[in-house]
């Protein structure tokens, strides 16, 4: 089982349209777990609809119950219910297609968790901070040894990283960052991995020393280090005209990060095209609304396509 974080402590860089066609596209082959733990619940309402996302959340049926669970034990640790199998027939009973895609969806409330953990100690602080940042891994374990199997976890994680997003890292194999090439956003590339390497992995694996949590007390889907698989440059403007085909702010700052990351950058460029925020928006990949909609040309298609491929050979060789 491959997990991947989606995620960029900046919002608006397309995590949710890269989590979403990435998982998509991966469940044409694979059995794959799409989970929503960005409290906005964006991807939520693309995948679930709003009446069957409103449903789940009534129903207490999403990620936070998971969180709850430590802060408040009269919630049980939850189980697979909060699942929604073959979530996009679901949505449309109309459309048999995904069937190996299931997902866990979020609810706005999480914040308001987020908060509820950080102040939540049980035991020891090493103790605590080790098991509040290891429930999904936890989580991941039980629903395995119960026979829910998945070949990928693809998390979409919020633009923060908080208790939240760092449970998504404990347990990932890698995270992928989409950013769009400004300067902003190149900068805060450099500082997010080190970010993640050693204010997530590093200092959580201390923790887990002073906590004095041995083999067996460890989830076996926490993982150590988790790698960057790559760096997804998103969103960009093109300008007609210029030899590159971009915008010189995106031709520059896009040269800066390949200079910086090599190979970590991903080599299909994803551009600002028409199409994409309207097919997600409708609630489809751009495979399938492309059927609908003049406004997917074949070019929007191939570059989605090109983009999930590269992410799977990149995912698939760790």
């Amino acid at each position: 089982m491959k997990k991947v974080s989606v995620i960029n402590f900046k919002g608006g860089v397309g995590k949710t349209t890269i989590a979403f066609h990435l998982a998509c596209y991966l469940s044409r082959d694979s059995k794959v777990l799409l989970v929503d733990i960005d409290h906005q619940s964006s991807i939520s309402l693309v995948v679930l609809g709003q009446t069957l996302w409103g449903k789940m959340v009534k129903e207490g049926l999403t990620i936070n119950k998971l969180f709850e669970s430590y802060c408040n034990r009269k919630i049980n640790f939850p189980g697979d219910e909060i699942i929604v199998f073959n979530a996009m027939h679901k949505k449309d009973n109309r459309v048999d297609i995904y069937q190996n895609l299931d997902f866990v969806s979020s609810q706005f409330e999480l914040d308001d968790t987020e908060i509820d953990l950080a102040s939540t100690v049980y035991g020891t602080p090493a103790v605590s901070d080790w098991e509040k940042r290891t429930l999904i891994a936890r989580w991941l374990d039980y629903i395995y040894t119960n026979g829910r199997n998945y070949d990928y976890v693809i998390f979409d994680c919020p633009p923060a990283t908080k208790i939240v997003s760092q449970n998504a890292i404990s347990c990932s194999d890698c995270f992928v960052i989409p950013v769009i090439p400004d300067e902003l956003s190149t900068r805060g590339v450099t500082h997010f991995e080190s970010l993640v390497k050693n204010k997530i992995n590093l200092k959580l694996e201390h923790t887990k020393q002073y906590a004095r949590i041995d083999d067996g007390q460890c989830p076996k889907n926490y993982v150590s280090k988790t790698a960057l698989a790559a760096i997804i440059p998103y969103m960009i403007k093109q300008a007609g005209r210029a030899a590159s085909g971009m915008t010189d702010i995106h031709t520059n700052q896009l040269n800066i990060l390949k200079n910086r990351w090599g190979s970590a950058v991903l080599n299909t460029i994803g551009k600002n095209y028409i199409g994409v925020p309207e097919s997600v928006s409708n609630g489809w990949p751009v495979w399938n609304w492309g059927r609908n909609s003049k406004n997917v040309k074949p070019n929007v298609i191939e570059m989605m396509d090109k983009i999930c491929e590269e992410l799977k050979q990149r995912v698939d060789a760790l």
